[in-house]
């Protein structure tokens, strides 16, 4: 950010402290009462560097066009907010773009309405609470498809356009995926989704909302290695819907969707969950450096403490409940914490109260003791 102007009723005054911005209204605010503040600003956003991943996050240009990447803290380089899961809103988005430049963000496409001279605005509402991290804007050349998917979901997929015959195949199978994961976790939660592809490389993926970001290698037309496909979407349900109340339990996000891909694996008959759940636990380390439960900040996205141990956690879970309990377990909890924020412990009483009984010491053992424990039999 450039500039920034601030409007306030009472004529607040502001400041900015580092990256916050501080505001100062002219009357107090009373405990619990409801107030507006509306934030003007402007400026050429710039991606910046976090301790959490390899590469900076935010908004990236790309040179005709751009898209976000903001997990864990890239949100707040191109907009004010207060840049944490535990704060989830609901969305505007109005976009002004040339005529014959597509723009799309999360949720639903509203209206097209001319602006100035050769503009057009693109107006969307996300109208699910969503963490700010998981906002998306994409702008360029893309092909935009709306086709009717299972129970009432309507499959949008944003393709760049040189790519898109391609990334059609790519993502075919996401009728089927929503189907299987209704079925094993209950309802998609929103009422669009989609595939976003642009041609770029990130070698990331990013469950943004209802519109999942991936980058050119996913455009190769084939489903081959849609099991990543099948990991951002069950983000849906597990950091979009259900979203963490603290960065620690990240496992919460990418044990689950680890978990799901496995499943997703299993249902199209490449390789069982008890085969990957095997094959993932040979390969974790042993004592781990860094806890499941609690990895720190330069470790949230740690492959094997937080992926692969998350989702071996899970079959843990599953071998010592059994199958009927455990999908109970999961359904339960995305019941009860759709369009909220959770914690490890809120997992674990949902656990303790399908199961009917005491299931800390496996959690404590899997999550936040270094030794790896022994898969139950």
């Amino acid at each position: 950010m450039t500039g920034l102007d601030i409007d306030l009723i009472d004529s607040a005054t502001f400041r900015r402290d580092g990256r916050e911005l501080v505001v100062t209204p002219h009357v107090p605010i009373e405990a619990g009462s409801t107030f507006t503040t509306v934030v003007r600003y402007h400026g050429s956003p710039e991606p910046r560097t976090t301790k959490a991943l390899p590469i900076a996050v935010g908004w990236i240009a790309t040179g005709d066009g751009s898209y976000v990447l903001s997990e864990p803290e890239g949100a707040s380089t191109w907009y004010p907010v207060n840049d944490h899961p535990s704060d989830k809103a609901t969305y505007s988005f109005h976009i002004t773009v040339p005529n014959g430049v597509t723009a799309v963000a999360n949720g639903d496409l509203v209206s097209q309405v001319p602006a100035t001279d050769g503009y057009t605005t693109w107006n969307y509402d996300m109208k699910a609470p969503m963490a700010s991290y998981l906002s998306q804007v994409v702008v360029g050349n893309y092909t935009v498809t709306n086709e009717p998917g299972p129970n009432g979901v309507t499959i949008r997929n944003v393709f760049e356009s040189s790519l898109a015959n391609d990334a059609k195949v790519d993502f075919s199978r996401t009728p089927d995926m929503l189907q299987l994961f209704a079925t094993d976790f209950g309802p998609y939660p929103f009422d669009i989704y989609g595939a976003l592809v642009v041609n770029d490389k990130t070698n990331y993926e990013l469950e943004t909302q209802t519109l999942s970001l991936f980058d050119s290698r996913f455009a190769s037309g084939s489903t081959s290695g849609d099991e990543l496909a099948a990991h951002e979407l069950a983000h849906q349900w597990f950091g979009d819907s259900i979203s963490l109340s603290t960065w620690k339990d990240i496992w919460l996000n990418e044990g689950f969707a680890t978990y799901a891909q496995w499943l997703w694996n299993e249902h199209v008959g490449r390789l069982s969950v008890e085969t990957a759940a095997k094959q993932a636990y040979d390969g974790l380390a042993s004592p781990s450096e860094q806890l499941t439960g609690d990895p720190g900040v330069e470790h949230l996205f740690d492959n094997f403490v937080i992926y692969q141990r998350g989702a071996v956690t899970l079959q843990a879970l599953r071998l010592t409940v059994g199958d009927d309990a455990f999908f109970n377990i999961l359904r339960t909890y995305v019941a009860r914490f759709t369009g909220k924020n959770a914690t490890t412990a809120d997992f674990i009483a949902v656990a303790n109260e399908v199961a009917g009984r005491d299931l800390s010491s496996l959690f404590d053992a899997w999550l936040y003791k270094a030794e790896l424990p022994a898969l139950p039999s």
